[in-house]
């Protein structure tokens, strides 16, 4: 065997394995201090570049999950005031309907206003002071908000609040043919004739869109009546979310003791000649008939009808008497003279509406006459008369059926925050699975890689002290 003394090649060799041993020591205290197998890019390119991008996965989906709470917290908020509004609003409706009892005097309905006054007050109240982390939530400002839910961009969920307040709730806006109606209910006023729309000339053809979709009518019959309209819009509420109904109030006063003309209500028709001029029998019999109607303190008796055409008094040729129709004498001594008073066509939904007429036919408003309505806002409500508190049921239950509305509204995004919160803690938890394979330190192999280095590091240091010795054998063979 060859002996060297400038080059010691196993000296060389021993240290460069206990180098190797150096940096697979230091690379196992390194895994194991950390906790991860990649520590660098120099330890897994790939596997770095790929964790990471799952770490922003995982770290957005936690954050859209505490969004997604956020979100649920402030919705409850939102209800829990709003189960108070509709508490109010019962109550409102229950002394309406008390205040409608005949047996009230005018003070007795005025000492039940003053507690409305006070629920209306305090509805307002809820509305403009109901707050989640100093947001408002109920007084219209809130609008429709967008709750990042997802790891990524534009995976949002939108959350929509209206104005709960009592001047906002049960309110419309009639302006014709195309018009948008604000929450609750609208009336069509009529002008002229409403026996019978006008659509001799062309067709009727109009859309009306609603919170739970559009639903269009078109009508071409030149007989089609306001009934007809109102039907066939019922018929279709289920794709609108609008219902429609006709109503007609008017008076007859001074029927005198020779009428022998008749009273047409709709499908009902009284022959006035069996009331010898007694309104007060005419009252009971329409009373019976279902017919809504009141003696007024001047004697005039007020008749209410929903769901009919008109009224409509007239007189053959050989028919007697008088009667004045809504302020006008209808004289039944000439032949065939009549007098009618025509319905009006309302529209009501919870949510807001419009009706628009969709061209190449007779214009809506044309066709119907219509007028701007009047605001019939829970805020109005008066029911310190008779027809005050009729009025405010209706006001009322489209107020409380708004509400109903938006609270469920409120339960099916809180629903739906849940189950984004199920499943993206379902998604995160397999990621963090997914990159613990990938970065993370397996201890158990790690260990046994310690161990592996800490034995070679002995050994190659004994090595090299004995390799360092070799050239001390020349010294020998010189001696």
């Amino acid at each position: 065997m060859a002996l060297y003394v400038n080059t010691n090649v196993s000296s060389l060799n021993a240290q460069r394995q206990l180098m190797g041993s150096g940096n697979s020591l230091d690379q196992a205290f390194e895994r194991l201090s950390s906790g991860f197998r990649i520590n660098s890019a120099a330890d897994d390119a790939a596997g770095l570049q790929i964790s990471n991008r799952l770490g922003s996965q995982i770290n957005g989906l936690n954050q859209g999950n505490r969004n997604a709470n956020d979100a649920i917290s402030m919705a409850q908020t939102a209800e829990g005031a709003l189960d108070e509004s509709t508490n109010i609003l019962q109550r409102m409706r229950t002394l309406s309907i008390q205040s409608a009892n005949g047996s009230n005097s005018d003070s007795d309905r005025a000492a039940l206003q003053k507690e409305i006054g006070n629920l209306q007050q305090e509805l307002t109240r809820i509305a403009e002071t109901t707050s989640f982390g100093g947001k408002n939530l109920l007084d219209g400002s809130f609008g429709t908000e967008q709750y990042q839910v997802g790891a990524n961009a534009n995976e949002t969920i939108s959350v929509q609040l209206g104005n709960m307040s009592a001047d906002a709730i049960g309110s419309y806006d009639v302006k014709g043919a195309s018009t948008t109606f604000d929450s609750s209910s609208a009336t069509v006023a009529a002008n002229q004739d409403y026996t019978e729309v006008d659509t001799s000339t062309n067709t009727l053809d109009f859309s009306i869109q609603g919170s739970e979709g559009t639903a269009d009518y078109t009508y071409s019959d030149a007989n089609t009546t306001i009934t007809d309209i109102s039907e066939t819009i019922n018929a279709k509420s289920a794709e609108s979310g609008v219902s429609a109904k006709t109503s007609v109030t008017t008076t007859l006063s001074n029927l005198t003791n020779d009428a022998t003309g008749t009273l047409e209500i709709g499908e009902k028709t009284f022959s006035l000649e069996a009331y010898g001029g007694d309104l007060s029998k005419l009252s009971e019999d329409l009373g019976k008939s279902g017919i809504r109607n009141e003696i007024k303190d001047d004697g005039s008796l007020e008749i209410t009808a929903e769901n009919v055409k008109g009224v409509k008094v007239s007189a053959g040729a050989t028919d007697t008497g008088s009667v004045d129709l809504a302020g006008t004498t209808v004289d039944f001594s000439t032949a065939n003279n009549a007098g009618v008073v025509d319905a009006q066509l309302e529209l009501s939904s919870s949510n807001d509406f419009a009706v628009t007429d969709n061209g190449g036919g007779t214009d809506i408003g044309d066709a119907l006459n219509a007028t701007s309505g009047d605001l019939s806002e829970v805020a109005q409500v008066d029911i310190s008369t008779y027809e005050g508190s009729q009025d405010a049921l209706k006001t009322i239950d489209a107020a409380i059926s708004r509400i109903d509305s938006q609270r469920a509204d409120l339960g099916a995004v809180q629903n739906r925050f849940q189950a984004t919160i199920r499943n993206q803690s379902n998604i995160a938890e397999n990621l963090e699975g997914a990159k613990s394979r990938i970065k993370d330190a397996d201890f158990a192999a790690e260990t046994a890689k310690l161990t592996q280095a800490q034995i070679l590091q002995q050994a190659s240091q004994t090595i090299l002290a004995q390799a360092n010795q070799r050239p001390q054998a020349a010294l020998q063979l010189l001696g």
